[in-house]
């Protein structure tokens, strides 16, 4: 028999002293749980396919493991209709990106080959091994309409009707990323800024930036820098690394649309002298360089797989250092890697990181998968940021706990070794304002009930709290009361939006582009606190729609 979470109803569903059993996988989580889908291992899944990017308006429109993002089975055909406008898109002018995914399995990944089109323009379609070293499908509409997207795996076809404009060319390249020292955190991943603009020399595309010894992101000052490459000022037609070492790049990566495997990270280089260094790109071949000047040291390039840490809030202190020996796991097979934890009863969030650095970014919660055993748990890993949550999980008895990661399939498991259950509190049953604000509510206190939101839809919280004009209010939104496990925040990084303010006007019925100018909601690493200050003391309301992300802060209306 199977075991794994119901989200009938994500807001009702108890899984605080349970495990539940049940035919139903793939029910749509509403941006309020952690998907559950079918393990082909133990059950006999049905075929299906989804589609992924910014023609999806959800908070996990590149998430292959959302039961939303899944399409239409017609025949050997899937389907999906949606409705696009020439306004619309990352950007709001229309253009449109997208890939499509098998079986809710990254492996299964099928991009474009931007050099190989029909005479529409159309590129085709690469899967398996080609697909690292393909593109986004792009695409520029230039009405409204309700657009139909079909796919075929078995003959590598697709189709877009209406028909719009399919881009392939890439007429200019950026270079985005911490290696800009002197930018703030919403300029530094910005692909419109025209400094981070690059020239092209020949089939290389180049730049010579001053990169230092104590440089990087600011809570590190270590050298170790982390950047992507951009086509045509559009981050989802992107370029990071292919964890080979090899220098090899991968497309259809940007800060928010990674293909999420374990072999994807953003480039990471270490230098160890100041100096002006060149950073150098080649889209055909998908190779990259980084030159030091002469009589430096070269750089160390970090983009390789050869250790994975087990990194989570078990540990008593550098909770998620993966530079820890302690954190380390051990190899006991082919790309397989295991480690085992005496734990207390308690909720605990763990991730799994690569070769020791933070910046190949860490393999957190993609989704659960049936398990056999009540004992056992299965998941897929992936690094979807900024909304991949970290693995939350429920030790209900003292004892040892085995750790596994496989580094082939991104796939984890957490198991007993005394039989004793484990659960997956996986749904959003609450959510929590929580800031410096002023009683009945109770200032930076995830767990009090008094910061608890009320829910007015099926995705949607509000509060309404009175404040005093000209005071600077900071907050971040918890689930379940949990302390700091499961918290949303705005990304500053992730090229949505340009402050904390919570300026959204309707965030019951936000729209991608909507989320590019008032910012969204995300679940990755650490950001700031957000930020509000009244101009006239009185009632505001807060409000959270969790599928799309969209917050706001609005004088109330009572």
């Amino acid at each position: 028999m199977a075991f794994f979470v119901v989200f009938v109803n994500p807001v009702k569903a108890d899984v605080s002293n349970q495990v539940f059993s049940t035919p139903i996988v793939n029910q749509k989580t509403e941006g309020m749980a952690i998907p559950v889908l079918c393990n082909p291992d133990i059950s006999q899944c049905p075929a299906s396919a989804q589609l992924l990017g910014t023609v999806n308006n959800n908070r996990g429109h590149w998430n292959p493991f959302l039961p939303e993002n899944n399409m239409i089975e017609d025949g050997p055909l899937y389907y999906k209709e949606l409705e696009l406008k020439a306004n619309g898109g990352r950007h709001g002018n229309g253009i449109y990106a997208f890939r499509f995914v098998t079986n809710q399995n990254l492996q299964q990944t099928f991009k474009a080959d931007h050099n190989r089109t029909d005479s529409t323009g159309k590129p085709k379609l690469v899967a398996g091994e080609l697909a690292h070293q393909a593109q986004n499908i792009i695409i520029k509409v230039d009405r409204d309409d309700v657009y139909k997207i079909s796919f075929n795996p078995s003959n590598l076809t697709f189709d877009v009707t209406p028909h719009p404009t399919y881009l392939t060319k890439i007429e200019s390249v950026q270079l985005n990323g911490f290696v800009w020292d002197d930018e703030d955190m919403f300029q530094k991943f910005d692909e419109t800024r025209a400094n981070h603009e690059i020239t092209k020399n020949g089939d290389w595309w180049e730049k010579t930036i001053p990169l230092k010894a104590n440089g990087g992101i600011d809570f590190r000052a270590d050298g170790v820098y982390q950047f992507l490459f951009s086509a045509n000022h559009n981050e989802d037609w992107g370029f990071g690394a292919y964890n080979n070492g090899k220098n090899t790049l991968t497309g259809g990566t940007g800060f928010g649309s990674s293909g999420g495997q374990s072999r994807h990270s953003a480039i990471t280089i270490q230098v160890f002298e100041d100096g002006n260094y060149t950073l150098q790109m080649n889209p055909l071949e998908y190779k990259f360089q980084v030159k030091a000047p002469e009589g430096v040291r070269p750089v160390k390039i970090w983009n390789d797989v050869n250790s994975f840490q087990l990194l989570g809030t078990f540990y008593p202190d550098v909770q998620f250092d993966p530079t820890k020996a302690e954190h380390n796991m051990e190899p006991v097979g082919d790309k397989i890697w295991t480690k085992t934890l005496q734990l207390k009863p308690g909720i605990y969030g763990a991730n799994f990181a690569i070769s020791g650095e933070l910046f190949l970014d860490t393999m957190a919660l993609g989704a659960w998968l049936e398990s056999d055993h009540p004992n056992k748990l299965i998941g897929r890993g992936w690094h979807g940021k900024p909304n991949e949550p970290n693995i939350f999980f429920e030790v209900k008895e003292t004892g040892a706990y085995r750790f596994t990661y496989d580094g082939a399939q991104d796939q984890f498991s957490i198991e007993s070794l005394s039989n004793a259950p484990l659960q997956p509190p996986a749904v959003i049953e609450t959510l929590q304002l929580v800031g410096n604000f002023p009683e009945p509510l109770q200032a930076w206190e995830p767990t009090s009930t008094a910061n608890n939101m009320q829910q007015i839809g099926p995705h949607i919280f509000s509060k309404d709290v009175q404040l005093e004009a000209n005071r600077k209010y900071e907050y971040k939104y918890n689930a379940n009361n949990w302390g700091w496990l499961w918290v949303f925040a705005d990304y500053e990084l992730d090229g949505y939006g340009r402050d904390f303010l919570g300026r959204n006007p309707d965030p019951a019925h936000a729209r991608i582009e909507d989320l590019k100018v008032y910012g969204q909601l995300t679940t990755h690493g650490n950001p700031p606190p957000l930020q509000f200050t009244p101009t006239a003391s009185g009632w505001y309301t807060f409000t959270v729609n969790l599928e799309t992300g969209a917050y706001s802060v609005q004088p109330s209306k009572k």
